[in-house]
């Protein structure tokens, strides 16, 4: 009876399996029919999903090969979401004004009333959410082509690559995607799937369009997450934030199926990964800044290059060692400020002619992309994402969140460990934001739990990566908080047990620093009658601040102990600045960036304790750390004042018992 019943649903399955089959093939030409055999039941069913409710008029399976790119490349010309450029392989892409940035307001999370969000996002009832996005999509693609995609978040081969499904009708989004990840077949894809057990799927629609060819709609625009079964939905949008879903929508999903499936095991980051030749050695870091906030800029001072946004850590059992892979090939970079004598490296890719670039939203004049920052002069006229523009009217060349996309391996210092399964083993943890006034240049955490809580109380204001960014201060724990749908207790329990993971050997545990590179002159004392203000450093000294941190976790320099961590003495420092950038460090400039305000730091320490005590299920030792941080700090206020020179701490170390 049971073997009856059996095969009765196994027929029923054959049946809808076929059913769905017959529906796709009739939306496809021969070519693609070939292609669809190849995609496993896992794989019809979303693609026919998506099919029957955005209703598109033919469907192309695109397996990343030549043929098909050049598809893709030649549709998105035709369709205008690109233009060429005047040199060969470069094209620029057009947001609309209103769709310059990831979209906070509407971007939610799909999950059922007793899964619990993280308290800085926003959450809407699955099935609400559901119905809601889908009353929004239906026959979205009505007379368009859909394009299904096979992408691998991760090297290929990588046991901690996430298989992704990628359904749009955008040849704009298709052609970033190809030099942003790995692009699989769809056999390939399929037993990935199988041995993985999971998958992301996306669904897109850049929804109808103007005359401009911008999304017409963005009263409807949406960025639905579902938590529960890992699928997004994006619509009426292009801006590659929200579009692009295997970058951070799916890096949403990996950060919950870590925390489900993989706890203590698996970090999904907000970091970039790069590494510096030291002696006989490379040291890796992985990175954590907010967008917009340097950390392209500080990816690319590493003479070997893995990644610039994101970064996969996990613990290797065999080595002991903690290591990280870049779940992208490419780099979606902010193009702003970027120029000749600050990023060389990155310019020769721009203005080269060997290398595929997609630029967006900024200025074009007689087929040359411009930007804000890029050094000389810029056109009297030209054309933006608003329109044509001209030198008179006052208003930037370019948007601030501009961008460039190219693949990694066309930078000078790209390492081709980005393409190993194995990843790189990491040395340092960076947490880090733009702080004008608060934290030194650069603090080393005494243990990890400090390293945990360093990157959970960054604070930094707002950039143009975000609508309706005013540079306001806000919460940026991890740099990730954007991008981790779990509570914030979880998490960083999450984290704290990474640490402890017993499979870590001894002395392969990275150090964790916070950093700081954005204090300003008015934030450390009274500015001079006449003086501007300003960063107190410049953007090449980033290349000095990421080799001290490197000879501080090897423990090649001595450090000064201060109540929230070491920070680096002015000799060293001094040395370095004459070696790398051939510079004169001055001692008062040291001073400024060094010391411990403490008032500030209080003040810090005590809005984290308060902010954090709100989180229901925070580990005890989280708050034993700032309040530790507290009482040390109060006493050092106590005992020499406002301000605290590392000369000073220095001696109170002295005058104490040593550490």
């Amino acid at each position: 009876m049971n073997e009856e019943k059996n095969t009765t649903v196994h027929d029923a399955d054959i049946s809808r399996l076929e059913m769905m089959r017959t529906y796709l093939v009739s939306l496809m030409d021969d070519a693609n029919c070939e292609k669809l055999a190849h995609c496993s039941p896992d794989i019809i069913e979303p693609i026919y999903n998506g099919s029957t409710r955005m209703s598109p008029a033919s469907i192309f399976i695109n397996d990343g090969s030549a043929e098909d790119m050049a598809y893709i490349r030649k549709k998105a010309l035709e369709a205008g979401e690109e233009f060429r450029l005047n040199r060969a392989d470069h094209t620029c892409h057009f947001d609309g004004p209103g769709d310059q940035g990831r979209d906070t307001e509407n971007t939610k999370y799909l999950a059922y009333t007793d899964t619990k969000i993280s308290s800085l996002q926003k959450k809407i009832e699955h099935r609400a959410g559901v119905v809601e996005v889908r009353n929004i999509i239906t026959d979205i693609m009505d007379s368009k082509e859909m394009i299904v995609s096979f992408i691998s978040r991760g090297p290929i081969g990588s046991a901690v690559s996430d298989p992704t499904l990628q359904v749009t009708d955008s040849y704009y989004v298709i052609h970033s995607e190809y030099i942003l990840y790995r692009m699989m077949d769809p056999l390939s894809f399929s037993r990935d799937i199988a041995e993985k057990g999971y998958m992301f799927i996306n669904y897109h629609s850049a929804g109808e369009l103007t005359k401009s060819n911008v999304s017409a709609n963005l009263d409807k625009r949406r960025i639905y997450m579902d938590v529960e079964r890992f699928r997004s939905y994006s619509c009426n949008n292009q801006y590659a934030g929200n579009s692009i879903a295997p970058k951070k929508i799916n890096h949403r999903f990996a950060n919950m199926n870590n925390i489900r499936n993989h706890f203590g095991e698996r970090l999904d980051e907000h970091m970039f990964i790069t590494g510096f030749d030291m002696e006989d050695e490379v040291i890796y870091f992985a990175g954590a800044y907010p967008s917009g906030c340097g950390k392209t800029g500080t990816a690319m001072t590493g003479t070997h290059l893995v990644g610039d946004d994101l970064a996969k850590i996990f613990v290797d059992r065999l080595s002991g060692e903690v290591r990280a892979v870049n779940p992208e090939r490419g780099m979606f970079g902010i193009i702003d400020g970027v120029n000749l004598e600050d990023d060389p490296e990155t310019m020769a890719v721009l203005a080269g002619r060997d290398s595929e670039v997609i630029f967006s939203n900024l200025l074009v004049s007689d087929g040359k992309p411009c930007w804000n920052g890029m050094g000389g002069d810029l056109p009297e006229t030209g054309r933006n994402f608003e329109g044509e523009w001209t030198a008179k009217s006052g208003k930037p060349a370019s948007h601030k969140n501009a961008r460039f996309t190219i693949s990694l391996d066309a930078l000078v210092n790209y390492d081709s460990s980005c393409e190993s399964p194995e990843g790189v083993k990491l040395s340092g943890l960076l947490y880090g934001g733009r702080d004008y006034t608060t934290m030194p240049t650069i603090v080393m955490a005494h243990d990890w739990v400090s390293s945990v809580v360093h990157g959970a109380i960054i604070r930094s204001a707002t950039t143009a990566t975000e609508i309706g960014a005013d540079g306001s201060e806000k919460r940026s724990p991890f740099a990730n908080e954007a991008f981790f749908p779990a509570p914030l207790a979880h998490y960083i329990k999450h984290y704290m047990a990474f640490g402890k993971n017993s499979n870590i050997a001894d002395g392969n545990l990275p150090s964790g620093f916070q950093v700081n590179y954005w204090l300003h002159k008015s934030g450390r004392g009274t500015l001079a009658e006449g003086e501007k203000d300003g960063l107190i450093g410049e953007k090449r000294d980033t290349k000095v601040w990421m080799r001290i941190m490197a000879l501080m976790h090897k423990r090649a320099v001595e450090s000064i102990w201060t109540p929230i961590g070491r920070i680096p003495k002015y000799q060293d420092l001094k040395k370095l600045f004459a070696e790398v950038i051939d510079k004169e460090y001055d001692k008062g400039v040291y001073m400024k960036q060094f010391s411990l305000y403490t008032d500030n730091l209080i003040e810090r320490v005590d809005m984290s304790i308060n902010e954090f005590a709100k989180e229901k299920g925070m580990p005890d030792e989280f708050f034993h750390t700032l309040d530790t941080w507290h009482r040390d700090l109060a006493a050092l206020r106590a005992t020499i004042g406002p301000i605290v020179t590392p000369d000073q701490m220095i001696e109170y170390v002295a005058a104490n018992q040593p550490r």
